[in-house]
């Protein structure tokens, strides 16, 4: 492993579980504020709150995963790195319309996020490719 791949290795690592800890952080909020008030089985906003809890929940406990499995090199680690990365990708994605429509702030970390998942796909691509 070269130096340029240590550093996106940890890069990585400290990214997985800054994405896992906010997405628990910010489902925190959401349950605090009220947003998921009423039934969690009927739809609000076209939505089914108790989905939206459960894969919020998901994605961050993948996340934080990740990091642990990229901290400890398991051989494993690429390949569900590549997988937790295709998940947050298309959650973030698809939380990126409400979030235009409804609060523009929360475009910011979106992007963010999007952004560096789409630049981590050849590394952890071709480090999948060469841990099989």
């Amino acid at each position: 492993m070269t130096v340029k791949d240590r550093r996106v290795h940890l890069f990585l690592q400290l990214f997985f579980l800054a994405i896992g800890l906010y997405l628990f952080v910010k489902l925190a909020f959401s349950i605090q504020s009220g947003q998921f008030s009423g039934n969690l089985f009927e739809f609000q906003q076209s939505d089914l709150p108790a989905l939206s809890i459960a894969v919020s929940i998901i994605a961050g406990f993948a996340s934080i995963v990740s990091s642990f499995s990229l901290w400890t090199r398991a051989t494993w680690a690429y390949g569900f790195t590549l997988f937790t990365s295709g998940f947050l990708f298309s959650y973030h994605l698809l939380g990126l319309g409400p979030a235009i429509q409804q609060n523009s702030y929360e475009i910011i970390p979106i992007v963010i996020v999007l952004i560096v998942i789409l630049q981590s796909f050849p590394f952890l691509l071709r480090r999948s490719y060469r841990s099989v």
